[in-house]
């Protein structure tokens, strides 16, 4: 399995995953399906580079016949007050790859290109509150939870609560409360 930055060649694969992603696991994005299938395939491309954070991306896992199997979004707040946070979002894993090691792969590639970059001191995610295993995923790599958004989604009438969690990269992160 490889795992690296989508680049502008990936763009149709990245858009075929995301809309497959959209319909298959409605409760795990935000986006929707039938917002995101309006989007040309210039706005995919224009996730894949963003203009605001040069340090982010979206990677990709590929299976050893070069099919993209899994996504992870990274980004990098701009705002200067904001610089010190990271931020993943959109991870999905094709359904018959799942249990294989593809999302944990994804999401340790992220967390070490994290530690790279200077100044980040911490990685900032979601995840529906309901999905277990996606949250046992980011608890075995040291997120803890900072909060509970009761019914963030509403699909077709239902809610569903999201978990906000936050991994330290920095163990002496020391903070100023006024």
């Amino acid at each position: 399995m490889e795992i690296r930055f989508l680049n502008s060649e990936d763009v149709a694969a990245y858009r075929d995953l995301r809309l497959y992603a959209l319909r298959e696991s409605p409760t795990d994005f935000i986006s929707s399906y039938e917002q995101e299938a309006q989007l040309s395939l210039g706005d995919f491309a224009d996730r894949l580079c963003s203009n605001h954070d040069a340090a982010g991306g979206v990677f990709g896992a590929f299976s050893d016949r070069s099919q993209l199997i899994g996504m992870l979004g990274f980004s990098r707040e701009h705002r200067p007050k904001r610089s010190h946070v990271g931020s993943l979002w959109s991870m999905y894993v094709l359904p018959e790859f799942r249990g294989q090691k593809v999302g944990s792969s994804l999401l340790d590639r992220a967390i070490s290109y994290a530690r790279e970059i200077e100044g980040l001191r911490q990685i900032v995610l979601s995840t529906t509150a309901s999905n277990v295993a996606a949250r046992s995923l980011y608890i075995s790599r040291g997120f803890e939870s900072f909060g509970l958004e009761r019914e963030a989604l509403c699909i077709e009438g239902n809610y569903f609560d999201e978990e906000h969690l936050v991994l330290r990269l920095t163990p002496d992160m020391e903070t100023v409360s006024l």
